[in-house]
Protein backbone atom coordinates (compact mmCIF):
# COMPACT_ATOMS: atom_id res chain seq x y z
CA UNK A 1 0.00 0.00 0.00
CA UNK A 2 1.62 3.67 -0.96
CA UNK A 3 2.09 5.96 2.11
CA UNK A 4 -0.99 8.30 2.28
CA UNK A 5 -0.29 9.54 5.72
CA UNK A 6 -1.80 12.92 5.56
CA UNK A 7 -2.72 16.41 7.59
CA UNK A 8 -6.05 17.67 5.84
CA UNK A 9 -7.18 20.89 7.32
CA UNK A 10 -11.44 20.25 7.74
CA UNK A 11 -13.13 23.13 6.40
CA UNK A 12 -14.13 24.38 10.18
CA UNK A 13 -10.73 25.41 9.94
CA UNK A 14 -10.11 24.47 13.74
CA UNK A 15 -9.15 21.12 13.31
CA UNK A 16 -7.95 18.64 10.90
CA UNK A 17 -7.84 14.81 9.92
CA UNK A 18 -4.68 12.63 9.76
CA UNK A 19 -4.97 9.53 8.00
CA UNK A 20 -2.89 6.24 9.78
CA UNK A 21 -3.85 4.12 7.13
CA UNK A 22 -1.44 1.25 6.06
CA UNK A 23 1.25 -1.27 7.91
CA UNK A 24 2.59 0.01 10.47
CA UNK A 25 6.46 -0.18 11.09
CA UNK A 26 10.27 1.33 9.82
CA UNK A 27 10.01 -0.61 6.32
CA UNK A 28 6.19 0.01 5.99
CA UNK A 29 3.65 2.57 5.04
CA UNK A 30 3.31 4.29 8.11
CA UNK A 31 6.18 4.97 10.34
CA UNK A 32 7.39 6.29 13.89
CA UNK A 33 9.38 9.76 12.06
CA UNK A 34 6.63 10.77 10.08
CA UNK A 35 3.93 9.97 12.07
CA UNK A 36 5.02 11.67 15.07
CA UNK A 37 6.24 14.43 12.82
CA UNK A 38 2.79 15.35 11.99
CA UNK A 39 0.96 14.71 14.74
CA UNK A 40 2.82 17.27 16.83
CA UNK A 41 3.36 19.70 13.73
CA UNK A 42 -0.53 19.16 13.13
CA UNK A 43 -0.77 20.08 17.05
CA UNK A 44 0.78 23.39 17.23
CA UNK A 45 -2.01 24.66 14.54
CA UNK A 46 -4.92 22.78 15.47
CA UNK A 47 -7.34 22.30 18.74
CA UNK A 48 -8.73 19.08 17.57
CA UNK A 49 -7.09 15.76 15.63
CA UNK A 50 -9.67 13.55 13.49
CA UNK A 51 -6.85 10.70 13.26
CA UNK A 52 -8.75 7.72 11.59
CA UNK A 53 -7.40 4.02 11.42
CA UNK A 54 -7.28 1.93 8.82
CA UNK A 55 -4.37 -0.69 9.05
CA UNK A 56 -3.35 -4.28 9.22
CA UNK A 57 -1.12 -3.25 12.00
CA UNK A 58 2.47 -4.13 12.14
CA UNK A 59 5.93 -3.22 14.33
CA UNK A 60 5.02 -2.68 18.17
CA UNK A 61 7.60 -0.42 18.73
CA UNK A 62 6.66 2.04 15.97
CA UNK A 63 3.27 1.56 17.28
CA UNK A 64 4.02 2.03 20.95
CA UNK A 65 6.07 5.31 19.88
CA UNK A 66 3.18 6.56 17.74
CA UNK A 67 0.69 5.25 20.69
CA UNK A 68 2.79 7.73 23.17
CA UNK A 69 2.52 10.55 20.72
CA UNK A 70 -1.11 10.36 20.49
CA UNK A 71 -1.22 10.56 24.40
CA UNK A 72 1.57 13.73 24.70
CA UNK A 73 -0.42 16.15 22.68
CA UNK A 74 -2.16 18.59 24.09
CA UNK A 75 -5.06 18.75 21.23
CA UNK A 76 -8.13 17.15 21.33
CA UNK A 77 -7.82 13.71 19.90
CA UNK A 78 -10.42 11.75 17.99
CA UNK A 79 -9.81 8.49 17.53
CA UNK A 80 -11.54 7.14 14.26
CA UNK A 81 -11.58 3.50 13.05
CA UNK A 82 -12.81 3.05 9.99
CA UNK A 83 -12.27 -0.16 8.37
CA UNK A 84 -9.25 -2.18 10.30
CA UNK A 85 -7.49 -1.87 13.42
CA UNK A 86 -5.94 -4.84 13.33
CA UNK A 87 -2.54 -6.13 15.62
CA UNK A 88 -0.74 -3.20 16.33
CA UNK A 89 -3.15 -0.70 14.99
CA UNK A 90 -5.52 -2.05 17.94
CA UNK A 91 -3.51 -0.76 21.10
CA UNK A 92 -2.69 2.64 19.09
CA UNK A 93 -6.81 2.75 19.36
CA UNK A 94 -6.42 2.10 22.96
CA UNK A 95 -4.43 5.13 24.12
CA UNK A 96 -6.81 6.51 26.03
CA UNK A 97 -8.57 9.24 23.79
CA UNK A 98 -12.03 8.80 22.08
CA UNK A 99 -12.49 6.49 19.86
CA UNK A 100 -15.42 5.74 17.42
CA UNK A 101 -15.90 3.15 15.33
CA UNK A 102 -17.36 2.83 11.97
CA UNK A 103 -20.90 0.42 11.84
CA UNK A 104 -19.16 -1.77 9.29
CA UNK A 105 -15.42 -1.78 11.15
CA UNK A 106 -13.43 -4.44 12.95
CA UNK A 107 -10.83 -4.81 15.93
CA UNK A 108 -8.38 -7.60 15.77
CA UNK A 109 -6.38 -8.63 18.89
CA UNK A 110 -4.14 -11.27 19.12
CA UNK A 111 -0.40 -12.32 20.68
CA UNK A 112 2.29 -10.08 19.55
CA UNK A 113 4.44 -12.14 17.22
CA UNK A 114 7.85 -12.55 16.22
CA UNK A 115 10.81 -14.49 14.65
CA UNK A 116 13.99 -15.42 15.85
CA UNK A 117 17.54 -16.85 15.21
CA UNK A 118 20.09 -18.29 17.07
CA UNK A 119 20.79 -20.19 20.13
CA UNK A 120 18.77 -21.55 22.66
CA UNK A 121 20.15 -18.37 24.39
CA UNK A 122 18.69 -16.21 21.95
CA UNK A 123 15.43 -17.97 21.48
CA UNK A 124 14.66 -17.64 25.19
CA UNK A 125 16.01 -13.98 25.32
CA UNK A 126 13.51 -13.52 22.59
CA UNK A 127 10.94 -15.32 24.54
CA UNK A 128 11.25 -13.15 26.73
CA UNK A 129 11.16 -10.20 25.19
CA UNK A 130 7.94 -11.13 23.59
CA UNK A 131 6.39 -11.65 27.04
CA UNK A 132 6.98 -8.31 28.21
CA UNK A 133 5.66 -7.05 25.22
CA UNK A 134 2.43 -9.37 25.91
CA UNK A 135 1.82 -7.74 29.17
CA UNK A 136 2.43 -4.57 28.38
CA UNK A 137 0.10 -4.54 25.76
CA UNK A 138 -2.60 -6.35 28.47
CA UNK A 139 -2.43 -3.58 30.54
CA UNK A 140 -3.22 -0.98 27.67
CA UNK A 141 -5.89 -2.92 26.77
CA UNK A 142 -6.81 -3.64 30.48
CA UNK A 143 -6.50 0.38 31.00
CA UNK A 144 -8.79 0.64 27.88
CA UNK A 145 -11.62 -1.48 28.76
CA UNK A 146 -11.97 -1.80 32.85
CA UNK A 147 -10.82 -5.40 32.45
CA UNK A 148 -8.43 -7.22 34.84
CA UNK A 149 -4.73 -8.21 33.07
CA UNK A 150 -5.79 -11.62 33.53
CA UNK A 151 -8.83 -11.35 31.98
CA UNK A 152 -7.31 -9.91 29.18
CA UNK A 153 -4.63 -12.43 28.84
CA UNK A 154 -6.95 -15.55 29.10
CA UNK A 155 -9.15 -13.92 26.47
CA UNK A 156 -7.27 -12.79 24.25
CA UNK A 157 -3.29 -13.77 24.53
CA UNK A 158 -4.17 -17.28 23.36
CA UNK A 159 -2.94 -17.65 20.10
CA UNK A 160 -6.26 -17.13 18.00
CA UNK A 161 -6.78 -13.87 16.01
CA UNK A 162 -9.55 -12.14 18.07
CA UNK A 163 -11.99 -10.26 15.92
CA UNK A 164 -14.39 -7.57 17.32
CA UNK A 165 -17.21 -5.87 15.50
CA UNK A 166 -18.35 -2.33 16.36
CA UNK A 167 -21.19 -3.49 18.69
CA UNK A 168 -19.44 -5.86 20.41
CA UNK A 169 -16.19 -3.29 20.90
CA UNK A 170 -18.80 -0.54 21.94
CA UNK A 171 -19.98 -3.31 24.66
CA UNK A 172 -16.38 -4.47 26.01
CA UNK A 173 -15.07 -1.01 25.58
CA UNK A 174 -12.58 -0.96 23.02
CA UNK A 175 -14.64 1.82 21.77
CA UNK A 176 -17.06 4.80 23.08
CA UNK A 177 -19.47 5.20 20.04
CA UNK A 178 -20.55 3.68 16.57
CA UNK A 179 -20.82 6.25 13.67
CA UNK A 180 -22.82 5.78 10.34
CA UNK A 181 -21.32 7.95 7.99
CA UNK A 182 -18.94 5.97 6.49
CA UNK A 183 -21.02 3.15 4.43
CA UNK A 184 -18.49 1.73 1.97
CA UNK A 185 -18.55 -1.70 1.24
CA UNK A 186 -16.08 -4.48 2.07
CA UNK A 187 -16.19 -7.77 0.46
CA UNK A 188 -16.13 -10.39 3.38
CA UNK A 189 -14.14 -13.14 1.23
CA UNK A 190 -11.16 -10.17 0.84
CA UNK A 191 -8.03 -10.92 3.04
CA UNK A 192 -7.55 -8.07 6.02
CA UNK A 193 -5.05 -6.63 3.66
CA UNK A 194 -7.36 -6.42 0.91
CA UNK A 195 -10.19 -5.07 2.91
CA UNK A 196 -8.03 -2.07 4.22
CA UNK A 197 -6.76 -1.59 0.68
CA UNK A 198 -10.07 -1.54 -1.07
CA UNK A 199 -11.51 0.87 1.65
CA UNK A 200 -8.73 3.17 1.33
CA UNK A 201 -9.11 3.66 -2.47
CA UNK A 202 -13.19 4.19 -1.88
CA UNK A 203 -12.43 6.30 0.91
CA UNK A 204 -9.83 8.27 -0.74
CA UNK A 205 -12.11 9.08 -3.32
CA UNK A 206 -14.39 10.72 -0.65
CA UNK A 207 -11.65 12.87 0.37
CA UNK A 208 -9.92 13.41 -3.67
CA UNK A 209 -11.08 17.49 -4.28
CA UNK A 210 -10.25 18.89 -0.92
CA UNK A 211 -6.84 16.74 -0.63
CA UNK A 212 -5.67 17.75 -4.38
CA UNK A 213 -7.37 21.62 -3.56
CA UNK A 214 -4.73 21.28 0.18
CA UNK A 215 -1.75 20.13 -2.45
CA UNK A 216 -2.71 23.43 -4.58
CA UNK A 217 -2.75 25.53 -1.54
CA UNK A 218 0.45 23.90 -0.24
CA UNK A 219 2.27 24.21 -3.20
CA UNK A 220 1.09 27.92 -3.99
CA UNK A 221 2.50 28.65 -0.55
CA UNK A 222 5.83 27.82 -1.42
CA UNK A 223 6.14 29.97 -4.19
CA UNK A 224 6.03 32.76 -2.03
CA UNK A 225 9.46 33.54 -1.02
CA UNK A 226 9.24 33.26 2.81
CA UNK A 227 8.07 29.42 2.22
CA UNK A 228 10.30 29.18 -0.71
CA UNK A 229 12.56 26.53 1.36
CA UNK A 230 10.09 24.47 2.43
CA UNK A 231 10.65 21.16 1.41
CA UNK A 232 7.31 19.53 2.38
CA UNK A 233 3.67 20.49 4.17
CA UNK A 234 5.32 19.81 7.54
CA UNK A 235 7.67 22.62 6.76
CA UNK A 236 5.66 24.74 5.46
CA UNK A 237 3.17 24.41 8.82
CA UNK A 238 6.02 24.84 10.57
CA UNK A 239 7.05 28.08 9.21
CA UNK A 240 3.43 29.56 8.71
CA UNK A 241 3.08 28.60 12.56
CA UNK A 242 6.31 31.20 12.83
CA UNK A 243 4.68 33.43 11.08
CA UNK A 244 1.82 33.40 12.83
CA UNK A 245 3.84 34.03 15.85
CA UNK A 246 5.79 37.40 14.09
CA UNK A 247 2.17 38.52 13.07
CA UNK A 248 0.56 37.94 16.99
CA UNK A 249 3.93 39.61 18.08
CA UNK A 250 3.27 42.62 15.81
CA UNK A 251 -0.36 42.68 16.87
CA UNK A 252 0.87 42.88 20.54
CA UNK A 253 3.42 45.78 19.28
CA UNK A 254 0.92 48.37 17.80
CA UNK A 255 -1.65 47.31 21.00
CA UNK A 256 1.09 48.41 23.08
CA UNK A 257 1.85 51.64 20.75
CA UNK A 258 -1.62 52.92 20.42
CA UNK A 259 -1.82 52.93 24.16
CA UNK A 260 1.00 54.97 24.77
CA UNK A 261 -0.35 57.65 21.85
CA UNK A 262 -3.63 57.52 24.41
CA UNK A 263 -1.57 58.32 26.85
CA UNK A 264 0.04 61.17 25.05
CA UNK A 265 -3.07 62.59 23.91
CA UNK A 266 -4.31 62.53 27.46
CA UNK A 267 -1.39 64.40 28.50
CA UNK A 268 -1.34 67.16 26.18
CA UNK A 269 -4.80 67.85 26.52
CA UNK A 270 -3.77 68.12 30.48
CA UNK A 271 -1.18 69.85 29.62
CA UNK A 272 -3.50 72.45 27.13
CA UNK A 273 -6.09 72.71 30.26
CA UNK A 274 -3.62 73.58 32.45
CA UNK A 275 -2.04 76.12 29.90
CA UNK A 276 -5.36 77.76 28.98
CA UNK A 277 -6.37 77.94 32.77
CA UNK A 278 -2.84 80.07 33.58
CA UNK A 279 -3.43 82.63 30.70
CA UNK A 280 -7.17 82.71 32.00
CA UNK A 281 -5.70 83.73 35.06
CA UNK A 282 -3.01 86.03 33.89
CA UNK A 283 -5.81 87.77 32.19
CA UNK A 284 -8.30 88.43 34.92
CA UNK A 285 -5.50 89.66 36.95
CA UNK A 286 -5.13 92.36 34.61
CA UNK A 287 -8.42 93.51 34.65
CA UNK A 288 -8.97 93.61 38.29
CA UNK A 289 -5.81 95.78 38.08
CA UNK A 290 -7.11 98.14 35.65
CA UNK A 291 -4.00 97.20 33.49
CA UNK A 292 -6.83 96.36 31.10
CA UNK A 293 -10.56 96.61 30.22
CA UNK A 294 -12.95 94.31 30.48
CA UNK A 295 -13.23 94.55 26.55
CA UNK A 296 -9.63 93.40 26.07
CA UNK A 297 -9.94 90.09 27.59
CA UNK A 298 -9.92 88.06 25.08
CA UNK A 299 -7.99 89.80 22.67
CA UNK A 300 -5.28 89.04 25.22
CA UNK A 301 -6.29 85.76 25.61
CA UNK A 302 -5.74 85.49 22.17
CA UNK A 303 -2.38 87.48 22.03
CA UNK A 304 -1.19 85.00 24.84
CA UNK A 305 -1.80 82.13 23.12
CA UNK A 306 0.07 82.99 20.20
CA UNK A 307 2.81 85.26 21.04
CA UNK A 308 3.29 84.90 24.72
CA UNK A 309 6.88 86.59 24.96
CA UNK A 310 5.08 89.89 23.53
CA UNK A 311 1.69 89.47 25.25
CA UNK A 312 3.64 89.77 28.78
CA UNK A 313 5.34 92.89 27.71
CA UNK A 314 2.56 94.53 26.85
CA UNK A 315 0.95 93.68 30.28
CA UNK A 316 4.07 94.18 32.06
CA UNK A 317 4.39 97.79 30.66
CA UNK A 318 0.73 98.52 31.54
CA UNK A 319 0.21 100.33 35.17
CA UNK A 320 -2.08 99.39 37.54
CA UNK A 321 -5.01 101.74 37.87
CA UNK A 322 -6.10 100.08 41.41
CA UNK A 323 -4.37 98.32 43.81
CA UNK A 324 -5.52 94.51 44.09
CA UNK A 325 -6.24 93.56 47.49
CA UNK A 326 -3.77 91.38 48.66
CA UNK A 327 -5.63 88.14 49.94
CA UNK A 328 -2.73 86.93 51.98
CA UNK A 329 -2.04 89.82 54.32
CA UNK A 330 -4.81 88.99 56.74
CA UNK A 331 -6.15 92.29 56.28
CA UNK A 332 -9.57 93.05 55.66
CA UNK A 333 -10.30 94.87 52.39
CA UNK A 334 -11.11 98.33 54.08
CA UNK A 335 -7.89 97.80 56.13
CA UNK A 336 -5.90 96.94 53.23
CA UNK A 337 -7.15 100.01 51.40
CA UNK A 338 -5.01 102.65 50.51
CA UNK A 339 -4.84 105.52 52.82
CA UNK A 340 -5.38 109.44 51.50
CA UNK A 341 -2.83 112.28 52.58
CA UNK A 342 -5.18 113.59 55.02
CA UNK A 343 -5.70 110.31 56.82
CA UNK A 344 -1.89 109.63 57.09
CA UNK A 345 -1.21 113.61 58.60
CA UNK A 346 -4.29 112.71 60.90
CA UNK A 347 -2.68 109.45 62.30
CA UNK A 348 0.85 111.47 62.76
CA UNK A 349 -1.32 114.28 64.52
CA UNK A 350 -2.82 112.07 67.04
CA UNK A 351 0.64 110.37 67.76
CA UNK A 352 2.40 113.41 68.20
CA UNK A 353 -0.52 114.59 70.65
CA UNK A 354 -0.02 111.15 72.48
CA UNK A 355 3.98 112.16 73.59
CA UNK A 356 3.27 115.00 74.72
Amino acid sequence: MNNIFNVIPDAEGGSCTILLYGEIGSYADVTAKETVVQLMEAAKQYSRINLRINSVGGEVATAIAIFNAIRSIKSDVIIYIDCIAASAASFIAACGREVKMSRYAQLMIHRPMGMAFGNADNLKDYTSHLEQIENILCDIYSKRTGMSVDEIKATYMDGQDHWIDAEEAVRLGFADEIYDDLEISVDSSLTPEQKCEHFTTSYLETLNVSHKNNTQMIKRIQTMAAFAKCADEAAVMTKLGEVVAKAEKADKLQQENDSLKEQVKNYQEADKKAKDAAITAEVEAAVQDGRIGENQKEHFVNLLHSNPESAREILKSLKPKKRVPSFNSGKTPEQDRVKTVAELMHEREIEVTAKL
